[in-house]
């Protein structure tokens, strides 16, 4: 039985997936890490234990000629799709000079030749021509950087709205400029990186598998707490409930049980654990070609649905854990995994709480991050004084602090008045932009929903120019 066409993973077979993506440019800046973006989508989409969608069925276009070689690919897909049909694209994006049509820039595409890039629209028919593909999935990874010379986009959020598919679901970067699309210095543009993270390590606080919604709120999440520009999202038909991966965190929120391994595995639909092949796992834990963070997360993956294996990947992730290049995100995993699989896991405890207390520049979600692991391990009091230690620390940006404040509330509602006490104080901070300040207000009411009234009278006063007061 397949199940409802929603709330399911792509079929491996069935499902087809069209990764295009632009990094060496004409006549625009080049977007270098747009390279590692498509190696790593196919990585995650055909991983078994996260999405698990054959090779075969994903084409790559890196670098594409004309516009014919995308739209071709996208018809052929759309044509073969009797399942998830997904559209992915990074690169330049502007509009066109005489309206607002998306267009996604080539590697020869010419701002005064609109012809020269492809039209979103053309696309978007494409896609629309997959007729037996119940689950549509565009996601876009584009900046406006020609906006300034065409001089017709107004707002870089209206991209969104202008990659509209009906009975689909549209993930967008909404970037202006290649600082905020590719940071220097990082592997992956902005939007990508923290997509791709997400499939790979999972959300602690998110179901057994990730729908387009629990994935934008992680991602907006995320990038807000980062000062990043935030993503936005379109669907139709409940294409937020669409499913695209297995929620890979090893202590994510099971919400119909919180048992051991044994019980969240009987949980689990059995076509799921059907679907896995351990000894496939296994060769994927033990492949020391792979990244790290693939490692570590098809260990969690093998243990959690095969016991039988879980000595052998604790002590594959103690070797792990003594490598030197290790990454602080992923030994920040590593040790909530095994503290979670009982291996050593005060000496774990201990050094996650380290890590949440230590100021890390730019790496306010790293603590956080650590934060988590400790409130998921039950480690209440850890976690608080982990938390407390962000919150207090006059070096992370007042955004950051507040997110931070608001994730404290929520899961210990007796830190609740400390919490609105950094709220209200980043509420009222006028060096804040308006829409931040907003968007504070707005965990405000999510934290204490006694204060909507003085909320909304302080929004109005944001959003009118007028001067308000808080409490």
């Amino acid at each position: 039985m397949r199940g409802s066409t929603v709330t399911r993973l792509p079929d491996p077979e069935r499902s087809r997936v069209i990764l295009v993506g632009a990094s060496d440019y004409k006549n625009f800046e080049n977007l270098p890490a747009v390279a590692n973006n498509l190696t790593g989508m196919a990585r995650v989409l055909t991983s078994p234990s996260i999405c698990g969608i054959q090779p075969a069925a994903v084409t790559v276009i890196s670098e594409p000629l004309n516009p014919a070689e995308i739209l071709d690919a996208t018809y052929e897909a759309a044509e073969s799709c009797t399942d998830t049909l997904i559209f992915y694209f990074a690169g330049h994006g502007l509009t066109s000079p005489h309206g607002d049509e998306l267009l996604l820039a080539m590697p020869d595409t010419d701002p005064r030749r609109p012809h020269s890039a492809v039209r979103f629209d053309d696309v978007r028919m494409a896609i629309l021509s997959g007729r037996k593909a119940p689950r549509k999935l565009v996601v876009l990874d584009c900046c406006f950087s020609g906006r300034a010379m065409m001089g017709t986009m107004s707002n870089s959020q209206d991209l969104a709205a202008r990659s509209e598919v009906e009975g689909s679901y549209i993930l967008t970067a909404a970037s202006e400029t290649k600082t905020a699309l590719a940071p220097p210095g990082e592997d992956f543009t902005a939007f990508t990186g923290e997509f791709l993270t997400l499939l790979e390590h999972g959300s602690a606080d998110g179901p057994p598998d990730l729908d387009m919604g629990t994935i934008y709120s992680h991602l907006h999440g995320r990038l807000s707490a980062q000062s990043r520009p935030l993503p936005q999202q379109r669907n139709r038909n409940a294409g937020a409930s669409i499913i695209l991966a297995r929620n890979m965190h090893p202590r994510s929120d099971f919400s119909a049980t919180k048992g051991d391994i044994s019980s969240i595995v009987d949980y689990m639909h059995e076509s799921t654990k059907a679907s896995m092949n351990p000894k496939e796992l296994r060769a994927e834990l033990l492949g020391e070609h792979l990244p790290y963070a693939q490692r570590i997360r098809t260990g969690i993956t093998l243990a959690k649905f095969f016991p039988e294996f879980r000595s052998e990947v604790c002590q594959v992730l103690v070797e792990l854990g003594s490598e030197s290049d290790l990454e602080p995100s992923d030994r920040v995993h590593l040790l909530g995994a095994m503290a979670d699989l009982g291996w050593s896991p005060q000496t774990a405890k201990e050094e996650l709480l380290r890590i949440a207390k230590t100021p890390h520049h730019g790496m306010v979600s790293l603590r956080s991050d650590a934060c988590g692991e400790l409130r998921r391990l039950k480690e209440k009091e850890m976690a608080i004084e982990g938390y407390m230690s962000i919150i207090m620390d006059s070096e992370v940006g007042i955004s950051g602090r507040a997110i931070q404040a608001q994730i404290m509330a929520k899961y210990f509602p007796e830190q609740k008045n400390a919490a609105l006490r950094l709220l209200w104080s980043a509420g009222k901070d006028k060096s804040l932009s308006a829409s931040s300040r907003i968007e504070i207000l707005r965990k405000i009411y999510e934290v204490d929903s006694d204060a909507l009234d003085q909320v909304a009278a302080l929004i109005r006063g944001i959003k009118s120019g007028r001067p308000s007061s808080a409490p």
